[in-house]
């Protein structure tokens, strides 16, 4: 017979064990609200970053730094652009990010630190990011593509892309997106769980071999899977592969990742941008692995989580 108390403290060692050694899952939104402090609890839990790791991180700050950037007042809100170092608009594309509901266009900028994931994506693109609705019935801030382009082209000081047109959003961004499809210079369409019932994006891949789709989901695969229904041509990738997405026109990609992590981990959108054949910027560095270092202040905080 053994004592309850070397019981116990047998099944709490295996416990520990377990936790550690078994394969990361998603956090729901309960998990996150009422389970433990991630920062406090990480470092009991895994070992110091190895000294690469932290080189990388610096590497990829400085590319970030390195590039150009520009927070541009509007009458519908910010607009941040960030343009890499060596950026070439004779072959530049364009591509405009909006970020989803509860977070506004300054703190998608900083939270999601979307200059570092950009220069992630070693793309030779001039990056946009304006202001989107922080509520599902706030107002498009930008009903219309052709109009913020016509405003950032008035408060930049270098050439705008005259070639590839890419927009990509997250989750609420369906909705400006949507929108946007009627612009004749579109030709790419990257959607990070963002379907949730809205599926003109179907009709408008259809209508031309030059259009591109490329769909990430956590927890909107049910709307996308109707919607892929519709799209036979579409390639089905499980998970987000280290060695890049297959080359597809359409591509659907289902991960276990979380809603935010696909927005702020820095895997999800590098590696979506860098399938949508847009060129190379000169010393793109793929070498880099994909992702950003954790950062605690970058959390979303609960209150905003809570209202999701």
């Amino acid at each position: 017979m053994v004592p309850y108390a070397v019981l116990g403290r047998a099944l709490v060692v295996a416990a520990i064990a377990l936790a550690v050694s078994s394969p990361a899952q998603a956090r729901s939104l309960t998990d996150v609200l009422n389970g433990p402090d991630v920062c406090e609890a990480a470092p009991s839990l895994h070992p110091a970053p190895a000294p690469h790791i932290a080189d990388d991180e610096e590497v990829l700050e400085s590319m970030a730094k390195a590039g150009q950037h520009w927070r541009i007042e509007t009458d519908r809100g910010p607009v941040h652009v960030w343009v890499p170092e060596n950026y070439d608009p004779a072959t530049a594309a364009t591509v405009v990010f909006v970020h989803g509901y509860h977070i506004d266009v300054d703190q998608a900028w900083t939270d999601y630190r979307l200059d570092q994931q950009f220069a992630l994506s070693g793309l030779n693109a001039m990056f946009i990011v304006p202001s989107s609705p922080r509520e599902k019935r706030s107002p498009i801030n930008w009903p219309s593509l052709n109009a913020l382009l016509s405003t950032i082209k008035g408060d930049i000081d270098i050439a705008m892309p005259t070639k590839r047109l890419v927009i990509a959003g997250h989750s609420g961004a369906y909705r400006t997106l949507a929108l946007w499809l009627a612009n004749q210079r579109l030709d790419t369409v990257v959607l990070l769980d963002a379907v949730y019932g809205e599926y003109s994006f179907s009709p408008w891949v259809r209508e031309s071999l030059t259009h591109r789709l490329v769909n990430i989901v956590f927890e909107t695969d049910r709307f996308s899977d109707y919607m892929h229904r519709w799209l036979p041509s579409t390639v089905r990738v499980v998970g987000l592969p280290e060695d890049g997405f297959p080359e597809a026109r359409i591509l659907y990609a289902k991960t276990t990742v979380g809603h935010y992590p696909l927005v702020t981990d820095g895997i999800a959108l590098p590696l979506a941008l860098r399938a949508i054949d847009v060129p190379s910027v000169q010393g793109a560095r793929y070498d880099l692995p994909l992702g950003l270092p954790a950062r605690c202040d970058a959390v979303p905080d609960a209150e905003r989580l809570a209202s999701y």
